[in-house]
């Protein structure tokens, strides 16, 4: 009896097991099953265009044979890999221990980093990047070592590679899209583009597992437009399901989706206008350079006025776009990013400088908003104020209107002005209110100090300093306070740094009368991108407007189709009234053209009748140098019309604002516009404002063309055959040209 029930136990749990395994779990193991028989291809989608205004392309795909080396698969050999490593390099020509590094995975070490929040101090864990020729990538992906033009030899190599698998295992061969900068008219807009690199780990990991898989090999954006805009250019990738048998062989195809290409861009840059701009920033650093000046870099900015659109900016040094860092070998990139001026960094929109006197505008419209100052008054404009002077130590003009002191120029006019300013303040504070600090907040409603808002990443804020966040930086930045009272006791007595120490021990939390005149004159803690500046000069040209510039101006489907029109959105309004806007206008026109403006001279060829054009000179004195930031801010357009572009260069380490930055500010007026032997950049002077055809749509308009003008030649040799006559000819003196 007692083996009975045993024999039953056991039968019944096998029974209950069987139920479990054929019914209960069942649907999951059929699921197991045929996945273990499918395969995922995965197809990769090519990315979308970018075009300038007219449709010429800035950023395009073309076709390469694709070496790449899986690094998990040689790590599971126990030769690492090394012997073929060396057949692959004497087949590719290189060296071995480039092609060695190539794909050595990059590690990021970490660091202990002291950080001060809010909370009081703590020890974050930072990785430290190491740019170098080794691959940054996905280390379960692909490696590219090898990317060239899909000629015979490269071929040749691929078909090598692929017949021979047991000679180079984990290596592959592909002719995929990859990315190309043309160029066009010769402009680079390196920074601005940007570039494209393998997608990291950490990126991979914030997806699914089925997302994961589908986006391994792919590039993603780390730069510029590529980055700002990746959603919209990446495409889907195609997918294409295989089953295959227990050996793993193909058997057939279950599901074949094919890859959608991204979608293009259509931007608001003209390739004439940044090929010309980048040509005469170029030539600023020259000329700083033969009159003997550091010139590390010069960045400019041309704007559309009236829309807020980026018509060209440029950055001097950069690197050449088709050679990302991503492609540059440890040696290459060190270079370049050890050169002054840092190429890799877009200094028109990504770095901030003191503007100088290209402030003074901002600050006399704080100066009129908070009732400092009016338009109708007339204040002082003395040779000294305090242990202060004019620039260059002009001498003064007596008591004159605001409109003489931009003009001119008059620092002392600002600085007894900006005194003034801050005593006010003072009192309100002891009497228990709130300071106005006009210039201050009206800076800020121009969008000096804030997010630009621009469409690319990493745009600088710049700074504009005021009591609060002047006593807010000292107080969160306590442990340096510490070091500046330690250094003015152990420091050399009398040295300069001992000096800067013990004022910053004891009054470094102030927002001191000469941080306030400093500050109206553009220099000390205001600090400012080419691009923020040119935002401000756009509103005060357009009547009052403050855009958040873009670069992109629409978004098209590869088809052709519009999906987005983006318009520059409208940041605010400058609180001052059209007279006091107008007034200040009146008053940069007259830098320009009066007798005794900062820019009159250099603007002599110009014909500023026919093209009247505003601006102010911006001359910053550099902490440590006997050099000085340059800067030319200016806005104009055809007579009888509101103002079209604001143009504003800016050279670091240089003579002047009107030597190093004005007279390559008047050449690009000269190439919007077309005069003195120049031509002319943009038809009437106006940028397009109808989209150009891009993607599929502008090939299937050219195939139709080239169609057409084909359909014309045979029409004419079939005419001139019937009447046994040769067709006229377009420089004949008889007849007609042909259409």
């Amino acid at each position: 009896m007692v083996l009975g029930v045993l024999i039953l136990s056991l039968l019944a749990t096998l029974m209950g097991r069987l139920w479990y395994l054929q019914v209960k779990v069942a649907p999951h193991y059929r699921v197991a099953a045929f996945q273990n028989q499918v395969r995922d291809v995965v197809t990769q989608a090519p990315r979308g265009q970018i075009v300038d205004d007219k449709g010429r392309p800035w950023v395009t795909n073309k076709t390469a044979v694709v070496i790449t080396v899986d690094r998990s698969e040689l790590n599971q050999r126990a030769d690492k890999g090394v012997p073929m490593l060396h057949r692959l390099a004497h087949l590719l020509n290189t060296p071995y221990h480039k092609l060695h590094q190539q794909t050595k995975i990059c590690r990021y070490p970490k660091r202990h980093v002291r950080i001060h929040t809010k909370s009081g101090p703590k020890t974050v864990v930072r990785r430290v990047a190491l740019p170098a020729n080794c691959y940054v990538g996905d280390p379960t992906q692909p490696i590219p070592v090898s990317q060239a033009k899909p000629t015979i030899a490269a071929t040749r190599r691929a078909i090598h590679i692929q017949e021979m698998p047991d000679q180079f295992p984990g290596v592959d061969a592909q002719t995929t899209a990859v990315r190309h900068y043309p160029r066009p008219q010769g402009a680079m807009a390196s920074t601005i583009l940007g570039y494209t690199a393998p997608i990291d780990q950490s990126t991979l990991n914030g997806m699914s597992p089925l997302r994961q898989d589908v986006y391994r090999n792919s590039k993603v954006g780390v730069s510029g437009l590529e980055e700002s805009y990746n959603k919209q250019l990446r495409g889907k990738p195609g997918i294409r399901q295989i089953t295959v048998d227990h050996l793993g062989n193909p058997t057939g195809v279950v599901k074949n989706t094919a890859p959608r290409q991204g979608n293009d861009l259509v931007t608001h840059l003209d390739a004439k206008a940044q090929a010309a701009l980048e040509q005469e920033v170029q030539a600023a650093i020259d000329n700083a350079h033969s009159s003997g000046l550091t010139a590390d870099y010069a960045a400019g900015v041309v704007l559309n006025a009236r829309n807020g659109g980026i018509v060209a900016m440029a950055s001097l040094p950069t690197y050449n776009p088709n050679r990302p860092p991503p492609t540059l070998t440890k040696p290459q990139y060190t270079h370049l990013q050890n050169q002054p001026g840092h190429p890799f960094l877009d200094k028109a929109y990504g770095s901030s400088n003191p503007p100088g006197s290209t402030f003074k505008p901002i600050s006399a419209s704080g100066l009129i908003h908070d009732g400092t100052m009016s338009v109708n008054g007339a204040y002082d404009c003395p040779t000294t104020f305090g242990t202060r002077t004019n620039f260059e130590g002009e001498s003064g003009k007596g008591f004159i209107s605001l409109h003489e002191a931009l003009v001119i120029s008059c620092d002392t006019f600002f600085f007894a002005l900006g005194a003034h300013d801050w005593s006010r303040d003072a009192q309100l504070i002891k009497d228990g209110h709130q300071p106005r600090e006009g210039v201050q907040n009206i800076a800020r409603a121009y969008g000096y100090g804030e997010d630009p808002g621009v469409d690319l990443p990493g745009a600088s804020y710049g700074h504009i300093a005021d009591r609060r966040n002047t006593k807010l930086f000292w107080q969160q930045n306590a442990h340096r306070g510490l070091n500046y009272c330690k250094g003015a006791r152990t420091r050399a007595r009398g040295t300069m740094l001992q000096r800067l120490d013990a004022e910053f021990c004891r009054t470094g939390y102030i927002f001191l009368p000469g941080d306030q005149e400093n500050e109206d004159v553009g220099q000390g803690t205001v600090l400012a991108s080419p691009l923020q500046v040119a935002t401000a000069y756009a509103a005060i040209a357009n009547g009052g407007t403050v855009f958040e510039p873009r670069v992109v101006k629409a978004i098209v489907s590869p088809t052709g189709k519009l999906i987005k029109r983006i318009k520059a959105p409208v940041r605010g309004h400058i609180p001052l009234s059209k007279y006091d806007l107008t007034y200040l206008r009146n008053a940069l026109y007259g830098v320009v053209n009066e007798p005794s403006g900062t820019g009159h001279g250099v603007f002599a060829p110009f014909p500023t009748g026919q093209y009247p054009i505003g601006g102010k000179t911006g001359t910053a004195e550099l902490t440590g140098t006997n050099e000085n930031g340059c800067w030319f801010a200016s806005f104009g357009g055809p007579a009888g019309q509101k103002p079209q572009y604001v143009t504003v260069i800016e050279v670091d380490k240089a003579d002047q604002g009107a030597v190093s930055s004005a007279p390559y500010v008047e050449h690009m007026w000269e190439h919007l516009y077309g005069v003195n032997g120049r031509s002319a950049i943009f038809n009437n002077g106006v940028p397009p404002t109808t989209l150009p055809k891009v993607g599929a749509a502008a090939i299937k308009a050219r195939v139709a063309r080239k169609q057409a003008r084909r359909a014309h030649r045979q029409a004419q040799r079939s005419q001139s055959t019937a009447t046994g006559s040769t067709p006229t000819s377009p420089t004949s003196t008889s007849g007609t040209s042909p259409p």
